[in-house]
């Protein structure tokens, strides 16, 4: 899509954040694998990579449902407790030990640059979202978007609609920006242009096709990039 066929302008840029802003991926793998472990369930790599980019306590009811452990018919512990131990070793990871993603200090300088608005909208809960923001130093994104708050998460578009809703904005003036195929999906369904930038465990997944543009990584995030899916614009509202 180009300026060429009137692209709605962008007036902000929506992130995802695992996997986006910071390396978080292989650490949800080894929490999933650690607490699962505990109930007597061991999951294989590309188990756990075909739930990426949903909310943890889905992540929990899915393999409830379909590879059961030892005692998961009593429903104790719940979903959202097995959730939350897996949160809290996410939460310990990202304080002590959580780095950014490649280009992620580049890309967010651009679209402040460019006066974009930036929001977040993740699958992950908002005490893991505030401690990202601390250490990679993004206080300053007030909208902090989690599925938590929502009836679907992703690939549903309800986080990311929530994200145009407080950004005052349409979903048309908003480019997403993820590195899930769920999130992708969930972008596109909210009505949002996107661009993905692959997990290198599912580059070749043909959902990531739904984008509108495919990155190698947010350091090929640029002007020309942004202005190909819809000039940038500081003063357009929904």
């Amino acid at each position: 899509m180009s300026d060429t066929v009137a692209a709605p302008h962008i007036s902000a840029v929506v992130l995802d954040m695992d996997g986006l802003l910071i390396d978080t991926e292989p650490a949800w793998r080894a929490a999933e694998t650690a607490v699962f472990a505990e109930l007597g369930l061991r999951l294989s790599e590309d188990e756990m990579l075909s739930t990426m980019g949903r909310r943890p306590v889905e992540m929990v009811a899915h393999w409830r449902r379909m590879r059961p452990w030892p005692g998961a018919e009593t429903g104790e512990p719940s979903d959202a407790a097995i959730a939350d131990r897996v949160i809290d070793r996410m939460v310990a990871h990202v304080r002590a030990r959580g780095e950014p993603m490649e280009g992620v200090d580049r890309a967010v300088a651009l679209l402040r640059g460019l006066g974009l608005g930036i929001a977040i909208a993740s699958s992950s809960s908002h005490r893991l979202i505030d401690a990202v923001c601390d250490r990679l130093g993004l206080e300053w994104i007030e909208i902090r978007c989690s599925a938590d708050d929502e009836l679907r998460g992703k690939p549903a578009g309800d986080v990311y609609l929530t994200a145009a809703r407080r950004l005052g904005l349409s979903p048309a003036a908003c480019l997403a920006i993820e590195d899930s195929p769920n999130g992708v999906l969930a972008a596109r369904a909210a009505g949002m242009r996107c661009i993905a930038v692959p997990d290198p465990h599912l580059s070749g997944d043909p959902r990531y096709q739904e984008a509108q543009l495919v990155l190698r990584s947010l350091d090929e995030l640029d002007e020309a990039g942004l202005r190909s899916l819809g000039r940038p614009s500081r003063s357009e509202k929904g």
